[in-house]
């Protein structure tokens, strides 16, 4: 199996852009490239990049086959428990 080709930045960038907008921000309203600013677009898209690239080490992580699995989850655990009283 080949393997594929890794993104660019600028298609990072339209992923970043596209992921951000749906969860309702916006990045225009930072400045795009500015040191003095506490945060601007250019960092921000750089550490997003930067976050995707980085390869997720799983180790030896076996998940407990005996846990129910809304123990996994912690908002159907509390209706299973009876915990969640609406």
């Amino acid at each position: 199996m080949a393997v594929p080709t890794p993104p660019t930045d600028a298609e990072l960038d339209t992923y970043i852009r596209t992921r951000y907008a749906l969860v309702g921000i916006d990045l225009s309203t930072l400045p795009e490239n500015d040191p003095t600013a506490p945060m601007d677009q250019a960092r921000v898209l750089a550490n997003a990049r930067s976050t995707i690239r980085q390869e997720v080490q799983y180790s030896d992580y076996v998940p407990d086959q005996q846990a129910h699995a809304a123990v996994l989850y912690p908002a159907p655990l509390s209706v299973w428990t009876g915990e969640y009283r609406p």
